[in-house]
C-alpha cells in the first residue's frame, strides 16, 4: 500500500481544488429551496401540482412531529436571479 503521492498526483488534485473553488465563486447552477408543511390527513396532490406547475421539484419527503414535511427545489435562471434582488424564499 503507498501512502505518498506522487507529484503528477498532487497536482491533478491541485488542479482539481482549484476548479471547485472557481465553482463555489460563482457556480453555473443555482438552486432555491422551499417547504410544504402539511398535516397527517391533508391531501397533498393540489399544492404539490401547483408547485410542480411553477418548477418545484419534489426532492425528501419526511414526517416530523405530526405534520409531512415536503422539501422541494428548482433551478433558478440567471434572468430570476437578477429579479429576485438575492431573495431564495419560494412561492
Amino acid at each position: 500500500m503507498r501512502f505518498l503521492k506522487s507529484e503528477l498526483e498532487r497536482e491533478e488534485l491541485a488542479q482539481l481544488e482549484a476548479q471547485r473553488a472557481r465553482r463555489d465563486l460563482d457556480p453555473e447552477r443555482r438552486w432555491e429551496y422551499t417547504v410544504l408543511r402539511l398535516g397527517l390527513k391533508a391531501r397533498a396532490e393540489g399544492p404539490l401540482n401547483e408547485l410542480g406547475a411553477k418548477g418545484w421539484q419534489l426532492v425528501q419527503l419526511i414526517e416530523v412531529d405530526g405534520h409531512l414535511a415536503f422539501y422541494l427545489e428548482r433551478e433558478v435562471s440567471p434572468d430570476e436571479e437578477a429579479d429576485s434582488n438575492g431573495s431564495s424564499q419560494g412561492d
